[in-house]
């Protein structure tokens, strides 16, 4: 396969900009899931270390930036490298700011210079120091693939952080939208967002303000597969990304209004658990869309070997497709059975046939999965698959663990209770784990696909003849 048929000639001058988001985008995203821990108030001491070591994350960045093909002598190109890397932090945390800033406004300018001096400091000064460090050689990274895949964390963060408000029964916890309880939904005070977490507006207003930016990190995305690459299909699976995260935030916001208002009277206001349910499903599958874009850019799949072709090519594409979409399924059940339990309340012997459902199915998706695994690992002349393959071994041992545990922890809980917080975290860990172990039967089916062909019938070899 010949990589110059796909890389557009624009892709070089894009080079440098897609370094810069996705370690810009990266070190920001590890900040906010730094943060997100702070502010759950685990102690005076440790929280000022987490706050440090956020701090420290921008620095890294910089550092990164600066070995990623800057010559260890040239100080001025790393400092340039890192502060950009600041800049691009910098302005994504402005969805942040916003809820620091006074009620009358008289601090925002202040906050805001304090923010971009703050980053450009910290990401210059990891620029310098990573200039002096061991050099890295950029031109063997695909930096628009690592661009991709660090948008596929991020909205797995996203989801993680929707499972928690599920988990905790958090999802009405705000009652308006696209505002918060009044405000614009930036300009949410923190004070009141983390006075009490037992009344769940910190997991519900934080869960909003990663899909805003997932919803950043998708435009940019889109812009980005569209100029990096000539591929027609690559630039449709970026827009069609950011047409589903727009509806996916869409989706959101009538999930808790019902209808398109801005008010907040409850008796204006219909929440609809069904919105809910598709919201959930939705998210995971923009994850899948972004785990493929993020396979189809590396230069493991342009460069990599031409496709075998096989006799069991075509059983083979069956089962991982079967794999896929029995994951779609059972994430389906599973969405319907988290929201019936914890927005309507329903007793559990009203639930237990949906509950049957998933287990069965499960016990389906765990034999796919193990099919698909070992074929993975027996693809000796493939190192991307015998990966693939491990990982769909682990990672379904791993689910059916958490989904007993889980079964066990909601089937103790008693409708009206509050919910014991190990029963979210374990919950929540199935539900992430779920979303790992679809994005990795994506992974499968693609790369299924893409190194596997049906041999060439008796006609057609005449033909080519």
């Amino acid at each position: 396969m010949n990589v110059s048929d796909h890389i557009s000639p624009r892709n070089t001058a894009s080079v440098a900009i897609a370094r810069a988001l996705a370690i810009g985008f990266g070190a920001t995203a590890v900040m906010w899931v730094l943060s997100y821990v702070a502010l759950l108030q685990p102690g005076g001491f440790v929280g000022e270390a987490i706050f440090v070591l956020t701090l420290l994350v921008l620095m890294a960045g910089g550092m990164v930036a600066a070995m990623a093909g800057a010559p260890p002598a040239d100080v001025g190109r790393a400092l340039r490298r890192g502060i950009e890397v600041g800049c691009i932090s910098a302005c994504i945390n402005l969805l942040l700011i916003g809820s620091l800033v006074d009620a009358e406004g008289s601090s925002a300018a202040i906050w805001f210079i304090g923010l971009f001096g703050a980053s450009i400091l910290l990401g210059g000064i990891g620029g310098v120091v990573g200039a002096f460090l061991p050099r890295v050689d950029s031109s063997r990274i695909n930096w628009v693939g690592v661009l991709a895949a660090v948008c596929t964390a991020i909205t797995f963060m996203m989801i993680v952080s929707g499972g928690i408000v599920t988990g905790f029964e958090a999802g009405l916890a705000v009652p308006d939208w696209p505002n918060s309880y009044g405000h614009n939904m930036l300009l949410y005070p923190l004070s009141e967002m983390v006075e009490d977490l037992n009344s769940g507006i910190f997991y519900e207003h934080a869960h909003r303000l990663t899909g805003m930016f997932v919803g950043w990190v998708s435009i940019v995305l889109c812009i980005m597969l569209w100029c990096g690459d000539r591929r027609l299909g690559i630039g449709l699976l970026g827009t069609l990304i950011l047409l589903l995260v727009i509806g996916q935030g869409v989706l959101g916001g009538l999930r808790v209004t019902g209808w398109f208002t801005l008010s907040d009277n409850p008796d204006l206001l219909s929440p609809s658990t069904a919105f809910g349910i598709v919201h959930g499903v939705l998210g995971q599958l923009i994850l899948g869309c972004m785990v493929f874009a993020a396979a189809l850019v590396s230069w493991s799949w342009l460069r990599g070997p031409a496709a075998d072709a096989s006799p069991a090519a075509g059983p083979a594409r069956f089962v991982a497709w079967a794999l896929m979409i029995a994951l779609v399924i059972q994430l389906v059940i599973g969405a319907i059975y988290r929201h019936l339990t914890s927005d309507l309340e329903f007793e559990s012997s009203r639930t237990n046939h949906i509950l049957l459902a998933h287990i069965a199915l499960a016990a389906i998706v765990a034999l796919l999965a193990v099919v698909n695994g070992m074929r993975g690992l027996m693809a000796s002349s493939h190192p991307v698959m015998r990966r693939i393959g491990l990982g769909l071994l682990v990672l379904v041992v791993l689910q059916l663990a958490l989904g007993i545990v889980a079964m066990l922890l909601v089937l103790k809980h008693q409708p009206g209770e509050p919910v014991p917080p190990m029963e979210v975290v374990i919950t929540s860990m199935h539900q992430a784990n779920g979303a790992l172990l679809l994005l990795t039967a994506v992974l499968m089916t693609a790369w299924t696909h893409r190194l596997t062909s049906a041999p060439a019938s008796p006609g057609q070899s005449l033909a080519a003849a």
